[in-house]
């Protein structure tokens, strides 16, 4: 089956996927101008008020109105019309350009873009072949099983929208920004490109220590984590203080609620907030997953602080903030370690635990 760049092609869309047929008009104007056909890009009609003729070559862009984790797609390709069909608006933007990549488009890196090229063919014909004329991908069934990037706190804004970007094209669905991002999250608008492309945004990443301000060593040592019996201000802090477990759940209702407002302004305004559930990360410094107190000699590895009361007032200081939001940790991190072994204390209902770490990307430079 073949993709012919060069016919006559209307785009049907409905208000919410107008962005998507933005999108899909001007890549087949870059498939015409490359087969040296002009630049023009198809019409972009309204679906619930236009009225085609049955001879124009149509691509009809659906999308049902479910929850961002949804993002499920089907596509299907004939000679004279496409049908993408999203069961939300984020798994038709994942349907459009998983179709964009069936035609051969590609986004290897960051700002870097790569097009097919043109199959032999008679005449005008600007042919693009496809292998499949028809494909289905499910929805996932849980805010878990997001596709996640994590996106290091040393991009510029350039870079970040090189990067939100590059996520669409390549069908993340959920993009993972530090809690302390503090002038990212604080100017609402500055994600917006997100929300253009139904990208779902998530707070935090290695950020524990944040919940604990380094400032406070050295008045309150005893704050902090015992290595070598001597407390240290480098990595975490001490969990088995009450103090300690004070101060981080009002930390953590602090820096839950500050990320919440920027994360609400960046989603699309097609998107209800009824229907999406806000997931924050809060998982141990990189690279010192096993790094803890040893005061009271009981913390072999990070699960067992995950079923602590200080993991519970985080968790409690999520609920206060938004009582759907998850809290998820790392078991790659932190291993399998059985409820008794943490003297039977279990996890708060809405913390949960990834497989692996998502992807990541710290610097854009360092790209491979």
């Amino acid at each position: 089956m073949n993709f012919d760049a060069s016919k006559n092609w209307i785009i049907l869309a409905g208000r919410e996927a107008r962005n998507a047929a933005a999108e899909m008009a001007l890549y087949i104007s870059l498939l015409r101008t490359r087969a040296g056909l002009g630049s023009d890009q198809p019409q972009i009609e309204n679906a619930e008020t236009a009225s085609p003729v049955d001879s124009v070559p149509l691509i009809i862009l659906s999308v049902a109105a479910g929850s961002p984790d949804h993002n499920g797609f089907s596509w299907r390709l004939g000679s004279e019309r496409i049908e993408i069909y999203g069961d939300s608006l984020r798994g038709l933007w994942n349907g459009v350009f998983d179709f964009l990549a069936a035609l051969g488009i590609c986004w290897p890196k960051p700002g870097q873009e790569e097009l097919p090229g043109v199959a032999p063919s008679a005449g005008a014909a600007a042919n693009y072949p496809v292998q499949d004329s028809k494909v289905h991908s499910p929805s996932a069934s849980s805010p878990q099983e997001r596709r996640r990037l994590v996106i290091g706190r040393k991009t510029s804004a350039k870079e970040r929208e090189l990067l939100i970007r590059w996520a669409a094209h390549n069908k993340y669905d959920a993009l993972v920004f530090s809690l302390g991002e503090k002038s990212l999250w604080a100017k609402r608008g500055g994600l917006r490109s997100a929300g253009y492309y139904a990208l779902m945004l998530e707070a935090g990443g290695h950020d524990l220590s944040l919940l604990l301000p380094r400032r406070l060593f050295l008045l309150h040592r005893d704050l902090f984590r015992m290595e070598l019996g001597k407390r240290t201000a480098k990595r975490h802090f001490c969990p088995t203080n009450p103090k300690t477990i004070a101060y981080i759940t009002m930390q953590a209702r602090k820096l839950f609620s500050r990320t919440l407002a920027g994360m609400t302004a960046a989603q699309p305004d097609s998107t209800p907030n009824a229907q999406i559930i806000r997931v924050f990360h809060l998982w141990p410094d990189s690279g010192h997953e096993n790094t803890w107190c040893v005061c009271g000699g009981v913390y072999r590895n990070a699960v067992l602080f995950y079923r602590t009361e200080g993991a519970a007032g985080r968790a409690g200081a999520l609920l206060e903030v938004d009582q759907k939001a998850l809290l998820l940790y790392i078991e790659e991190a932190v291993g399998t370690e059985p409820a008794d072994a943490a003297g039977g204390i279990a996890l708060r209902n809405n913390i949960f635990a990834l497989v692996k770490y998502p992807d990541k990307i710290q610097n854009i430079k360092k790209y491979p």
